[in-house]
Protein backbone atom coordinates (compact mmCIF):
# COMPACT_ATOMS: atom_id res chain seq x y z
CA UNK A 1 0.00 0.00 0.00
CA UNK A 2 1.32 3.41 -0.96
CA UNK A 3 1.69 6.20 1.55
CA UNK A 4 -1.02 8.85 1.37
CA UNK A 5 -0.99 12.49 2.35
CA UNK A 6 -3.50 14.02 4.71
CA UNK A 7 -5.20 15.90 1.84
CA UNK A 8 -6.70 12.68 0.50
CA UNK A 9 -8.69 12.23 3.72
CA UNK A 10 -10.47 15.59 3.79
CA UNK A 11 -13.89 14.67 2.36
CA UNK A 12 -14.85 11.66 4.53
CA UNK A 13 -13.97 10.35 7.99
CA UNK A 14 -10.43 9.00 8.22
CA UNK A 15 -11.46 5.59 9.53
CA UNK A 16 -13.85 5.08 6.60
CA UNK A 17 -11.20 6.06 4.06
CA UNK A 18 -8.81 3.50 5.49
CA UNK A 19 -11.49 0.84 5.74
CA UNK A 20 -12.57 1.42 2.12
CA UNK A 21 -8.96 1.39 0.91
CA UNK A 22 -8.25 -1.98 2.49
CA UNK A 23 -11.57 -3.41 1.28
CA UNK A 24 -10.77 -2.23 -2.26
CA UNK A 25 -7.32 -3.85 -2.11
CA UNK A 26 -8.98 -7.12 -1.07
CA UNK A 27 -11.53 -6.90 -3.89
CA UNK A 28 -8.80 -6.21 -6.49
CA UNK A 29 -6.62 -9.07 -5.27
CA UNK A 30 -3.82 -6.83 -4.10
CA UNK A 31 -4.45 -8.23 -0.64
CA UNK A 32 -5.16 -11.96 -0.58
CA UNK A 33 -6.52 -14.46 1.91
CA UNK A 34 -3.97 -15.04 4.65
CA UNK A 35 -2.01 -11.82 4.05
CA UNK A 36 -1.08 -10.04 7.25
CA UNK A 37 -2.04 -6.38 7.66
CA UNK A 38 0.38 -3.83 9.09
CA UNK A 39 -0.03 -3.14 12.80
CA UNK A 40 -2.28 -0.31 13.96
CA UNK A 41 0.86 1.74 14.71
CA UNK A 42 2.25 1.15 11.22
CA UNK A 43 -1.09 2.00 9.58
CA UNK A 44 -1.30 5.20 11.62
CA UNK A 45 2.20 6.23 10.53
CA UNK A 46 1.60 5.25 6.91
CA UNK A 47 -1.64 7.18 6.56
CA UNK A 48 -0.84 9.99 9.01
CA UNK A 49 -3.81 9.21 11.23
CA UNK A 50 -4.21 8.33 14.90
CA UNK A 51 -3.89 4.78 16.19
CA UNK A 52 -7.50 5.03 17.43
CA UNK A 53 -8.65 5.82 13.88
CA UNK A 54 -6.70 2.86 12.51
CA UNK A 55 -8.16 0.65 15.25
CA UNK A 56 -11.71 1.73 14.36
CA UNK A 57 -11.15 0.93 10.68
CA UNK A 58 -9.80 -2.54 11.49
CA UNK A 59 -12.68 -3.18 13.89
CA UNK A 60 -15.21 -2.44 11.13
CA UNK A 61 -13.35 -4.66 8.67
CA UNK A 62 -13.39 -7.46 11.23
CA UNK A 63 -17.10 -6.98 11.93
CA UNK A 64 -17.86 -7.11 8.20
CA UNK A 65 -15.80 -10.27 7.75
CA UNK A 66 -12.93 -8.85 5.70
CA UNK A 67 -10.23 -9.55 8.28
CA UNK A 68 -9.71 -11.72 11.32
CA UNK A 69 -7.62 -11.01 14.41
CA UNK A 70 -5.37 -13.68 15.87
CA UNK A 71 -4.43 -12.86 19.43
CA UNK A 72 -0.70 -12.37 19.82
CA UNK A 73 -0.09 -12.78 16.10
CA UNK A 74 -1.81 -9.97 14.18
CA UNK A 75 -4.65 -9.21 11.77
CA UNK A 76 -5.05 -11.21 8.57
CA UNK A 77 -7.19 -11.10 5.45
CA UNK A 78 -10.09 -13.51 6.00
CA UNK A 79 -11.52 -16.04 3.59
CA UNK A 80 -13.81 -14.50 1.02
CA UNK A 81 -17.55 -14.87 1.53
CA UNK A 82 -19.43 -17.49 -0.46
CA UNK A 83 -21.94 -15.84 -2.80
CA UNK A 84 -25.39 -17.41 -2.77
CA UNK A 85 -28.15 -16.40 -5.16
CA UNK A 86 -31.19 -15.20 -3.22
CA UNK A 87 -33.50 -15.69 -6.21
CA UNK A 88 -32.56 -19.04 -7.75
CA UNK A 89 -34.03 -21.90 -5.71
CA UNK A 90 -31.33 -24.48 -5.05
CA UNK A 91 -30.53 -26.94 -2.30
CA UNK A 92 -27.54 -26.11 -0.09
CA UNK A 93 -25.74 -29.21 -1.38
CA UNK A 94 -26.17 -28.22 -5.03
CA UNK A 95 -25.14 -24.62 -4.37
CA UNK A 96 -21.91 -25.62 -2.63
CA UNK A 97 -21.04 -28.09 -5.40
CA UNK A 98 -21.57 -25.36 -7.99
CA UNK A 99 -19.12 -23.16 -6.05
CA UNK A 100 -16.49 -25.89 -6.15
CA UNK A 101 -16.85 -26.57 -2.42
CA UNK A 102 -17.41 -29.84 -0.61
CA UNK A 103 -20.82 -29.76 1.12
CA UNK A 104 -21.31 -31.43 4.45
CA UNK A 105 -24.29 -32.04 6.72
CA UNK A 106 -24.42 -33.10 10.37
CA UNK A 107 -27.74 -34.29 11.77
CA UNK A 108 -28.54 -32.53 15.05
CA UNK A 109 -31.99 -33.94 15.73
CA UNK A 110 -35.09 -35.35 14.04
CA UNK A 111 -38.37 -35.30 15.96
CA UNK A 112 -42.11 -35.18 15.51
CA UNK A 113 -44.17 -32.21 16.67
CA UNK A 114 -47.55 -30.54 16.23
CA UNK A 115 -47.99 -27.59 13.86
CA UNK A 116 -48.59 -24.30 15.65
CA UNK A 117 -51.08 -21.84 14.18
CA UNK A 118 -48.53 -19.68 12.33
CA UNK A 119 -46.80 -22.65 10.72
CA UNK A 120 -50.13 -24.25 9.82
CA UNK A 121 -51.13 -21.08 7.98
CA UNK A 122 -47.84 -20.92 6.09
CA UNK A 123 -48.05 -24.55 4.97
CA UNK A 124 -51.80 -24.58 4.42
CA UNK A 125 -52.42 -27.40 6.89
CA UNK A 126 -54.57 -27.80 10.00
CA UNK A 127 -53.33 -26.48 13.31
CA UNK A 128 -52.06 -29.37 15.40
CA UNK A 129 -51.27 -31.57 12.39
CA UNK A 130 -48.24 -33.79 12.89
CA UNK A 131 -45.00 -32.48 11.39
CA UNK A 132 -41.42 -33.71 11.25
CA UNK A 133 -38.72 -31.30 12.47
CA UNK A 134 -35.24 -31.85 11.01
CA UNK A 135 -32.39 -29.77 12.44
CA UNK A 136 -28.98 -29.93 10.77
CA UNK A 137 -25.61 -28.19 10.66
CA UNK A 138 -24.57 -27.35 7.09
CA UNK A 139 -20.89 -27.08 6.17
CA UNK A 140 -18.63 -26.17 3.26
CA UNK A 141 -15.15 -27.67 3.13
CA UNK A 142 -15.74 -28.87 6.71
CA UNK A 143 -16.38 -25.31 7.94
CA UNK A 144 -19.78 -24.62 9.60
CA UNK A 145 -21.94 -22.31 7.48
CA UNK A 146 -25.47 -22.43 8.88
CA UNK A 147 -27.83 -24.12 11.28
CA UNK A 148 -30.89 -25.20 9.32
CA UNK A 149 -34.27 -26.44 10.53
CA UNK A 150 -36.85 -27.95 8.17
CA UNK A 151 -40.49 -28.54 9.13
CA UNK A 152 -42.60 -30.78 6.88
CA UNK A 153 -46.11 -32.24 7.31
CA UNK A 154 -45.44 -35.84 8.30
CA UNK A 155 -48.19 -37.25 6.07
CA UNK A 156 -46.15 -36.11 3.04
CA UNK A 157 -43.16 -38.19 4.11
CA UNK A 158 -44.07 -40.93 6.63
CA UNK A 159 -41.02 -42.71 7.97
CA UNK A 160 -38.59 -40.09 6.72
CA UNK A 161 -36.67 -40.17 10.01
CA UNK A 162 -35.18 -43.49 8.91
CA UNK A 163 -33.50 -41.83 5.94
CA UNK A 164 -32.10 -38.70 7.60
CA UNK A 165 -28.36 -39.08 8.20
CA UNK A 166 -25.15 -37.08 7.99
CA UNK A 167 -24.19 -35.90 4.49
CA UNK A 168 -27.51 -36.95 2.96
CA UNK A 169 -29.57 -34.44 0.92
CA UNK A 170 -33.08 -33.90 2.31
CA UNK A 171 -34.40 -32.88 -1.10
CA UNK A 172 -32.99 -36.03 -2.66
CA UNK A 173 -34.75 -38.11 -0.01
CA UNK A 174 -38.04 -36.33 -0.75
CA UNK A 175 -37.62 -36.93 -4.47
CA UNK A 176 -36.37 -40.52 -4.43
CA UNK A 177 -38.46 -41.88 -1.55
CA UNK A 178 -41.68 -39.83 -1.81
CA UNK A 179 -41.77 -38.51 -5.36
CA UNK A 180 -41.74 -34.89 -4.13
CA UNK A 181 -39.80 -32.47 -6.31
CA UNK A 182 -39.47 -28.94 -4.95
CA UNK A 183 -39.36 -26.35 -7.70
CA UNK A 184 -39.54 -22.97 -5.96
CA UNK A 185 -39.87 -21.09 -2.71
CA UNK A 186 -40.92 -17.84 -1.11
CA UNK A 187 -37.87 -16.56 0.79
CA UNK A 188 -37.43 -13.91 3.47
CA UNK A 189 -34.21 -12.60 4.99
CA UNK A 190 -33.34 -10.59 8.07
CA UNK A 191 -30.36 -9.94 10.32
CA UNK A 192 -30.47 -11.65 13.73
CA UNK A 193 -28.21 -12.32 16.68
CA UNK A 194 -27.67 -16.08 17.08
CA UNK A 195 -28.43 -17.81 20.36
CA UNK A 196 -25.77 -19.56 22.43
CA UNK A 197 -26.33 -22.98 20.84
CA UNK A 198 -26.07 -21.56 17.32
CA UNK A 199 -22.88 -19.65 18.19
CA UNK A 200 -21.25 -22.84 19.45
CA UNK A 201 -22.33 -24.85 16.42
CA UNK A 202 -21.16 -22.16 13.99
CA UNK A 203 -17.98 -21.43 16.01
CA UNK A 204 -18.49 -17.68 15.93
CA UNK A 205 -18.02 -14.82 18.38
CA UNK A 206 -20.88 -13.57 20.50
CA UNK A 207 -21.05 -10.19 18.77
CA UNK A 208 -21.23 -11.54 15.19
CA UNK A 209 -24.72 -11.13 13.65
CA UNK A 210 -26.12 -13.80 11.37
CA UNK A 211 -28.47 -13.88 8.40
CA UNK A 212 -31.78 -15.61 9.03
CA UNK A 213 -33.20 -17.03 5.81
CA UNK A 214 -36.78 -18.32 6.03
CA UNK A 215 -38.38 -20.15 3.12
CA UNK A 216 -41.60 -21.91 2.18
CA UNK A 217 -40.82 -24.44 -0.56
CA UNK A 218 -43.37 -25.66 -3.10
CA UNK A 219 -43.76 -28.57 -5.45
CA UNK A 220 -45.31 -28.46 -8.92
CA UNK A 221 -48.90 -27.27 -8.62
CA UNK A 222 -48.13 -24.90 -5.76
CA UNK A 223 -48.56 -27.19 -2.76
CA UNK A 224 -46.39 -26.02 0.15
CA UNK A 225 -44.16 -28.84 1.37
CA UNK A 226 -41.49 -27.39 3.64
CA UNK A 227 -40.96 -24.45 5.93
CA UNK A 228 -37.28 -23.88 6.69
CA UNK A 229 -35.18 -21.40 8.62
CA UNK A 230 -31.42 -21.14 8.28
CA UNK A 231 -29.19 -19.14 10.63
CA UNK A 232 -26.22 -18.35 8.42
CA UNK A 233 -22.80 -16.89 9.22
CA UNK A 234 -22.61 -13.34 7.89
CA UNK A 235 -18.80 -13.47 7.79
CA UNK A 236 -18.73 -16.44 5.40
CA UNK A 237 -21.82 -16.03 3.21
CA UNK A 238 -23.40 -13.17 1.32
CA UNK A 239 -26.60 -13.28 -0.69
CA UNK A 240 -27.06 -11.52 -4.00
CA UNK A 241 -29.69 -11.02 -6.68
CA UNK A 242 -29.84 -9.52 -10.16
CA UNK A 243 -32.63 -7.09 -10.97
CA UNK A 244 -33.79 -6.29 -14.49
CA UNK A 245 -35.22 -2.82 -14.84
CA UNK A 246 -38.17 -2.48 -17.19
CA UNK A 247 -37.80 0.30 -19.72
Amino acid sequence: MEKHTGKEWDSVPFYKQLKDKIAADIASGQLKQGDKLPSERDLADQYQISRMTARNAIAILEREGFVERRIGVGTFIARQRIEMDFVTFNSFTKTMLEKGLVPGTKKLHVRKDKAQAALATQLGIAEGEEIIVIRRLRMANAQPMCVEESLIPYRFCPGIEAYIADDVSLYRILEEQYGIVLIGADQFMQVVMPDEEERKLLKIKKELPCLLLEAIAYEQGGRAIEYSRSTTRSDRVKFYTRLNLEQ
